[in-house]
């Protein structure tokens, strides 16, 4: 027995690494350029008000399209449109219904938001001076064509999905980071701030752009028809309430606390926003291929009613979280301001706001295993078809998000708030884990309980150690940061080279491949 759950939860782990690795690859790249691209508006707006009219501007129309779309299509879409899979021109027939409602619904909201940019930037941005509030409002215009553009986005990511295209969607956000860094270089000079937003516009066309080959390729053709009789719409209506509110809970806590922020003194929203796009990039390197594959495997298994294979896949997803992101929070507590300094620190950035962002990335990175865990386990609740209980937790967590950015932003300020985004992460992971164990009988198998164990272990060595060398080799970060990554890389494949080796294995496989 022993033997024999030793053997699915490994071929469990490989399944989950050599799906994950086509995500884990484009993000090697995708990342990095997403900090070239904030290192190049960090160089010409630094971490000015200017950016926090920008951030605030943006974070808007992103939150709109990741509430009503880029989280909830993955929660229902896949599923409905994964039963036409073996009719194409039905297929196609769907695509088409639910790209032509995403069309007119956005346009619609786009409509409407211009209408009312300015009481919706004055709800958004209640901390700014007024003339903050006109550039965050002709920010906010520029920006809004976003809404649409993402929708559609959305639509195609998620029937390229059904059909196993993992490359082309992840490929979106490379072309669009290129675009926002062209844009920021070229029309900075003329129009200032408003370069980044004619960027961020600019990129969403390309991303839409780049799917429609891949779209061809499979077979997938669009069609101005909008069958609302088709059995596929009433399914989504079914599935879609719940699984909006269930993905909408991660964002609207962020765009509180952003909010929030707002009345923080000058440079607290941009710090926010710098930092949080360095906690992101170990989340999106190993959390997200995790769970992105797990939400997939998941929902397959549970159709088949091979609980067993639930546990093991589950485990499994707990056991590479813990080794990928507790060496991942450890490095960035004691590094993180190596990494900002790296990063952002020239130009119109300053020392101070190195230092600004470090303490907000440190409240992020404390949270971050939890962060990762909360929205798997949202991901296992919608695999067995249970949207409530997700929803029902992330409610109560708005409000509770709200009354702690508001009690630690004002003896803490933005490592306040950074720090209220860890706590929720915490109580959103401990609420979903303990109703998923009472509801099902759940429990982590011993080889889990114990290699998880490890994983904090060697966190301890690893802190230990990155303390030690930060005392030894003072007033030289750049080489503390690089033995700091080396030894941190080393302990964790000590202890777990069994999981690195299938990672890398996987990696020369794609590469002789290709």
């Amino acid at each position: 027995m022993q033997y024999g759950e030793r053997l699915l939860s490994q071929t469990s782990a490989n399944y989950l690494i050599r799906k994950g690795s086509v995500i884990t690859g484009i993000t090697l790249v995708s990342r990095p350029l997403g900090f070239v691209r904030e290192a190049v508006q960090a160089y010409l707006f630094g971490a000015t008000s200017l950016v926090g009219a920008f951030v605030i501007a943006f974070n808007f129309p992103e939150l709109i399209q990741t509430l009503f779309f880029a989280g909830a299509t993955s929660a229902f879409l896949i599923p409905v449109c994964s039963k036409y899979l073996e009719d194409r021109e039905e297929f196609s027939r769907v695509y088409s219904l639910f790209m032509n409602v995403a069309i007119i619904v956005t346009a619609v909201v786009s409509v409407i938001l211009l209408a009312a940019s300015v009481p919706v930037v004055r709800l958004i941005a209640p901390g700014f001076s007024s003339e903050s509030r006109d550039v965050t409002r002709l920010l906010f215009i520029i920006m809004l064509p976003v809404i649409p553009l993402h929708a559609i986005l959305s639509v195609m990511k998620a029937f390229l999905n059904a059909k196993e295209q993992f490359a082309a969607p992840e490929l979106s956000g490379i072309i669009w980071n290129i675009i926002f860094i062209l844009a920021a270089l070229t029309a900075s000079g003329t129009i200032g701030i408003y370069s980044l937003a004619v960027g961020v516009s600019l990129g969403a066309i390309a991303q839409v752009l780049l799917q429609i080959p891949y779209l061809r390729k499979l077979g997938i053709r669009y069609h101005m028809t909008i069958p609302l009789g088709h059995p596929s719409l009433r399914e989504a209506k079914r599935l879609f309430t719940g699984a909006l509110i269930a993905t909408s809970v991660v964002p609207i806590n962020s765009f509180i606390g952003r909010s929030m922020a707002t009345y923080l003194p000058e440079g607290g929203v941009a710090s926010l926003a710098y930092a949080f796009r360095i906690f992101l990039f170990p989340y999106s390197l190993f959390a997200v291929p995790i769970y992105t594959v797990l939400f997939s495997k998941l929902s397959r298994l549970f159709h088949e009613e091979d609980w067993e294979g639930i546990e093991s896949h589950v485990d499994s997803s707990l056991v590479l979280v813990c080794i990928t992101l507790i060496p991942s929070t450890i490095f960035l507590c004691f590094a993180g301001d190596v990494l900002v300094r790296l990063l952002y620190q020239r130009g119109a950035f300053s020392t101070k706001d190195t230092l600004m962002t470090y303490r907000a990335l440190s409240g992020y990175s404390v949270g971050l295993v939890f962060y990762a865990l909360s929205i798997s386990f949202v991901r296992i609740f919608n695999a067995r078809h249970d949207m409530k209980t997700p929803a029902v937790v992330g409610l109560t967590s708005i409000a509770l998000n709200a009354v702690l950015v508001y009690l630690l932003m004002i003896p803490l300020g933005n490592l306040g708030v950074a720090l209220a985004t860890s706590i929720i992460s915490f109580y959103n992971f401990l609420v979903l884990y303990v109703l998923y164990k009472k509801r099902t009988g759940y429990r982590p198998s011993g080889r889990t309980r114990k290699e998880i164990v490890l994983s904090f272990v060697a966190g301890a060595i690893v802190a230990l150690l990155l303390f030690g060398l930060r005392n030894v080799i003072p007033g030289r970060p750049y080489l503390f940061f690089t033995l700091g990554f080396l030894i941190t890389v080393a302990i964790y494949a000590m202890f777990f080279k069994n999981y690195y080796l299938t990672f890398l294995k996987r990696r020369q496989e794609k590469q002789i491949e290709s």
